[in-house]
C-alpha cells in the first residue's frame, strides 16, 4: 500500500530545477523515512499516553479526610 502511495505522490511532489527533476531518489527516500519515524513516533506517544490514562483510570481513588 506505501509502495502505491509513494507512486502516485511522485508525480504531486515534482518540481523541475535546473532541468533536473526533484525530489530524486535519495532526496524520496530521506523525505519518506522523516515522514515514517515522525508517525511512529506519534503511534509509540499515542500507545504511551492509552496505557497511562487507563492506568489512571484503573488506580483506586485516594480519600483525603
Amino acid at each position: 500500500m506505501l509502495s502505491l502511495f509513494a507512486h502516485h505522490a511522485e508525480a504531486f511532489f515534482k518540481v523541475e530545477i535546473n532541468g533536473r527533476d526533484y525530489p530524486d531518489g535519495m532526496t524520496e527516500h530521506a523525505i519518506f523515512a522523516a515522514v515514517a519515524v515522525f508517525v511512529l513516533g506519534m503511534m509509540s506517544y499515542g500507545i504511551y499516553a492509552g496505557i497511562r490514562d487507563f492506568r489512571r483510570w484503573r488506580r483506586p481513588v485516594e480519600l483525603k479526610a
